[in-house]
């Protein structure tokens, strides 16, 4: 670097350092929160997954306060806004310390849970939440009144680039860095630490700013142009513009959640899974917004409606699909749509003086699709509708924004197709790339044999073949998914959804078997021949270890079962026995009730109690030694809520256990071993614990799977028991989880 180029990098630096460094903080700041909240409020309200759509829309409902604040300063509160502003910063520092931490204090059951769990938001971090998601929009406008007429100090926009940079550093640090080596309470601490210096660097930038925006309002009041006609014809476009960025905000915003949900539904359930999708949203915005983002933005665009299409391909044939090849490919695409959507909304920003008006138009695109896929799709869509109306909106979208012209009309006796036609080699070559690929994997895993992936193949490409007109391909794209998604649905006997997922009865395709289905997990099974019709499949069949727990030395006469599914364990029922099923999801229990999709309940020994709500919250109401066999099987498609296996949990399932009872916990799952961390938190509380991994033998029975189970007691009888049916010792972790402390990505098994 030489001498003369340092000399001009010192006042860039110096008059955009005080702006820049506050906003990538707090960036930071409102992305590590919203995890650390997340994490604290679970045990509370029984952690569903209600906790995590709850948090995330108040959240989003916050930025978009924050957002309109940071409007009204920069454009109606002159040179006072940076004065009120960091008097509100100091006022939420001052809650931050007066807020309670004690959460579960705070939780009041008259009230209903979503209501009482935002009203808990607010008390707990409201303010500073507000603060954070002010900094963006309002220091970019003080930045650009004190300085954006200095063409050296660069455009304001390249700060939102910066800000989703930040997010992006503390979306990959939390889950990987953060949360394995740090206690939420220290957490809580670091992170106030680092609020209080926020709030000084805003001190900063507000006593930088203050001058400019002064200096800004006082040329402002010697210049009062009248309106003339040519702004009041103007009007109609402006609000025509608006509406533009508002849909290039939303649609983008709304796929986010939409093939997260799709693709923890229908391709793969795993934890954390949602940090990628996320991860690749920031991303798309840092393209967009950087100042050299603008070169990738027409590449993208270009084969964005390629993209789209490979996004809905697997949506018409998901069980057919090999999950680790389609994920990367269904990421790529997201992400490439992003793009496009998000670089077309940032060439089309406006000028730096309603750079506060265009966030807060794209704060209410992505709130108001945040909430269509969170809170309005699983309470009136029976499936994954979402995606689909959201596809559909992408290719709307870029047909808005599309730079393509209508050619010249052709008069002549014959018809002229070429212009649908047109441009099919910058289309159709991305997604013959693609198919290639997704080909390779279906024959490679045997799924060709169901053909319905190469059908939805040639499909797709047919559409983008004759798609060059925007409209035409958004219209034909529309029809194809509707059909796809009322015509030809596989057949079931029963499908809906509710806020823990989309609930489905199927008929197993030998015909031998009704199954219940959770995403893409089976989570009950009964057969169809009446001579297997009364015993218990899949995971709970009698040559499998439940069958050890229902024989231990003490048999069970009082048995709790946490997680219904099909009902499968009630056929172990004998007349003396009484059962309790605790089961959160209505869905589920109106099924697994109903006799025409399953027999357990209805004709077991003696019909058992079914309790709705979350097990953890449910087994605090009952008394001391009330099961003599406690069943831990509760599952969120393949994972089990981490709230019902910390030491805390543990402690308050064995004291609902009689002296002699058995704790049993159902750990079948494709992603993670947790049987150390469990068998660590047994230990502390004095209980012996073992573990059994059943592998069908060659005389199977119908539906019979694979299971991994452990069994905690005091009693030695029972241990004996146990042992003798070829239950062995677990290794235990150095330590449990805790309400605290959960280092989930350490017991991660690569490779499933």
């Amino acid at each position: 670097m030489t001498a003369r180029s340092v000399a001009l990098a010192r006042p860039l630096l110096g008059s955009t350092l005080p702006f820049a460094l506050p906003i990538g903080l707090s960036a930071f700041l409102l992305f590590s929160v919203e995890p650390l909240i997340g994490r604290s409020v679970l045990p509370v309200f029984g952690g569903t997954p209600a906790v995590w759509a709850t948090v995330l829309f108040f959240f989003q409902a916050v930025l978009l306060a924050g957002y309109l604040y940071g409007h009204v300063s920069v454009t109606r509160f002159g040179s006072w806004g940076p004065v009120v502003h960091v008097a509100l910063a100091i006022a939420a520092v001052a809650a931050l310390v007066v807020a309670p931490t004690r959460i579960g204090d705070l939780r009041d059951e008259a009230v209903a849970p979503v209501v009482d769990l935002v009203r808990i938001l607010v008390v707990v971090i409201g303010l500073p939440a507000f603060v954070l998601t002010t900094t963006t929009p309002l220091l970019s406008g003080w930045f650009d009144v004190g300085h954006g007429r200095e063409r050296s100090a660069g455009d304001a926009y390249w700060l939102y680039a910066l800000s989703n940079a930040g997010s992006l550093l503390a979306l990959i640090a939390y889950p990987i860095v953060i949360e394995p080596r740090l206690p939420l309470g220290t957490q809580r601490g670091l992170w106030t630490v680092a609020y209080v210096a926020l709030v000084a660097l805003l001190a900063v930038a507000a006593g930088r700013a203050t001058p400019g925006i002064r200096d800004a309002v006082t040329a402002a009041a010697e210049r009062v142009p009248a309106p003339s006609a040519t702004d009041v014809a103007a009007t109609g476009d402006v609000w025509r513009r608006r509406g533009r960025w508002f849909l290039l905000a939303a649609v983008p915003s709304g796929l986010l959640s939409a093939v997260t949900t799709f693709i923890a539904t229908d391709l793969l359930s795993a934890p954390l899974l949602w940090v990628a999708p996320l991860a690749i949203y920031l991303i798309s915005f840092i393209v967009a917004f950087s100042p050299r983002g603008g070169r990738w933005i027409d590449r993208a665009a270009l084969v964005a409606p390629a993209m789209v299409t490979v996004l809905w391909v697997p949506y018409g044939s998901a069980g057919g699909w090999p999950p680790l090849l389609v994920l990367p490919m269904e990421l790529v695409a997201f992400g490439i749509v992003a793009i496009a959507l998000h670089g077309r909304l940032a060439q089309d920003r406006p000028d730096p003086s309603r750079l506060t008006e265009f966030y807060l138009t794209l704060s209410l695109g992505g709130a108001t699709a945040s909430a269509f896929v969170a809170l309005v799709a699983p309470a009136v869509f029976p499936g994954v509708w979402e995606l689909p109306i959201l596809l559909v909106g992408a290719l709307c979208a870029l047909a808005l924004v599309s730079r393509w012209s209508m050619p010249a009309r052709r008069y002549g006796p014959r018809l002229d197709f070429s212009p649908f036609f047109a441009g099919a080699r910058g289309r159709v070559v991305p997604y013959l790339a693609a198919a290639l690929l997704l080909s390779v994997g279906l024959a490679a895993t045997g799924a060709l044999a169901t053909e319905a992936g190469i059908r939805w193949l040639l499909v797709g490409g047919l559409i983008l073949l004759v798609g060059a007109r925007p409209w035409f391909l958004a219209v034909a794209t529309a029809f194809v998914l509707a059909l796809a998604t009322f015509v030809l649905q596989p057949p079931a006997l029963f499908r809906d959804r509710s806020f823990f997922g989309v609930t489905q009865v199927l008929t197993s395709p030998d015909g031998q078997l009704r199954l219940l289905m959770n995403g893409t997990t089976v989570h009950g099974s009964q057969a169809l021949d009446l001579a297997w019709r009364q015993q218990p499949l899949g995971y709970y069949s009698r040559s499998g270890p439940v069958s050890d727990l229902f024989a231990a030395a003490v048999r069970p006469s009082s048995v709790g079962v946490a997680g219904l599914g099909a009902g499968a364990i009630a056929a172990y029922a004998t007349p003396g026995t009484s059962m309790t099923f605790f089961e959160i999801d209505p869905l589920v229990i109106s099924v697994a009730s109903d006799p025409r999709y399953f027999l357990y309940l209805s004709t077991a020994a003696v019909r058992p109690t079914v309790v709705e709500g979350d097990a953890r919250l449910s087994l605090a109401g009952e008394r001391r030694g009330a099961f003599d066999l406690l069943i831990m099987d509760a599952f969120s498609s393949d994972s089990v809520p981490l709230h019902l296996l910390t030491e805390e949990a543990i402690r308050a399932q064995v004291a609902v256990l009689t002296d002699a009872g058995v704790l049993a916990f159902h750990i079948s799952n494709r992603y993670y071993d947790l049987a150390p961390p469990i068998a660590a938190a047994a230990n502390d509380l004095g209980l012996t614990i073992l573990g059994k991994s059943h592998t069908p033998g060659a005389v199977r029975e119908p539906g019979e799977t694979p299971s991994r189970w452990l069994a905690a007691s005091r009693d030695p009888a029972t241990i004996a028991h146990l042992t003798a049916a070829g239950w062995a010792p677990v290794r235990a972790a150095d330590h449990p989880f805790t309400d605290d402390y959960a280092d989930l990505l350490r017991y991660l098994r690569l490779g499933g």
